[in-house]
């Protein structure tokens, strides 16, 4: 009949009535900024990690022939070549694991990428520490140039190369050749050199002196090549000092965007399982109410005893 009213539903909570809507909340926003800034410092990792790798295979190639005077008193592993690939291949390895992390949005590979980024930050702390107070003395210990093997014309030809690239002679000294015996075939130079007072005529390389002619030695390089090599690295671990705190600089940056980025992940995740948990909460409750509505309006005739006559 068109004059009934409708019959009243009953109250029951409505998907609508919860006003759950799905935006984007400030976390979501904050998170894609340090999202962006770690992938870029993460970047810059790689590339850093790149150019440690090249520089090191460079230096290898090109110097590998000095190692002789180094070797000798350190393992081979420990050469600067070699740290350098070592390094550079883990810090690679690092970036990318890293990468990926904040790509999949992983908390567990984001704080494990923090925490190896700690654990690098340490160590190049300590690099950093010891490139500012590099003792020359110690380094002196670390050092031998095999004047004693001249005569070989490979080791010949890099203790050459070190005494005209560093203006340097012998070891410690030029007194190192006072007593050496050189090969027929060997181009030297004759020098009057004065020791304890005395006049001394000594057979040097041509590379000791700075000056020669008609085979006579003007003059000489007074420095011994050890000396010289420990003073050009103590002149660059000053350099190398700077560089580190810079790197160190971004490894921290690197560090407290990850632990952002990772404490942002957390609370995104648990806001979607909290509205994940209300609407699935507001779909069984829209249920049990549509479930009363139906059985509110069934009706039920309750059947009469018969009567006997």
């Amino acid at each position: 009949m068109t004059g009934e009213a409708a019959p009243a539903r009953a109250p029951g909570p409505n998907i609508t009535g919860m006003h759950i809507t799905i935006t984007k909340t400030e976390t979501e926003y904050n998170m894609k900024s340090i999202r962006f800034l770690l992938l870029t410092i993460t970047a810059m990792f790689m590339v850093i990690a790149t150019l440690m790798i090249v520089l090191g295979i460079s230096v290898y190639s090109h110097y590998h022939g000095y190692m002789f005077f180094y070797e000798g008193k350190v393992s081979g592993l420990m050469t600067p070549s070699a740290m350098s690939v070592f390094i550079g291949l883990a810090l690679l390895i690092v970036s990318i694991f890293g990468f990926f992390g904040s790509i999949k949005l992983s908390t567990c590979m984001v704080n494990m990428y923090a925490f190896i980024l700690m654990v690098v930050f340490i160590i190049k702390l300590v690099t950093v520490i010891l490139a500012f107070t590099v003792d020359g003395q110690r380094i002196l210990h670390y050092i031998d140039i095999p004047i004693w093997g001249y005569n070989d014309p490979e080791i010949q030809q890099e203790i050459d190369a070190i005494q005209t690239t560093f203006s340097c002679c012998g070891s410690n000294s030029f007194l190192d050749y006072l007593e050496f015996n050189y090969s027929n075939n060997q181009e030297v130079v004759q020098a009057n050199v004065e020791v304890d007072g005395e006049g001394v005529a000594i057979k040097l390389p041509l590379s000791c002196c700075v000056t020669s002619s008609s085979g006579m030695c003007d003059r000489i390089f007074g420095m011994g090549c050890k000396t010289a090599l420990v003073n050009s690295l103590v002149q660059n671990s000053t350099v190398i000092g700077v560089l580190g705190v810079s790197v160190m600089f971004i490894n921290l940056l690197g560090i407290i965007f990850a632990l952002l980025l990772a404490r942002c992940i957390r609370k995104l995740k648990s806001a979607r399982a909290l509205i994940t948990w209300k609407l699935k909460e507001n779909m069984i409750m829209q249920r049990e109410a549509e479930e009363m509505q139906k059985s509110e309006g069934q009706v039920y005739i309750e059947q009469q005893a018969s009567s006997q006559a």
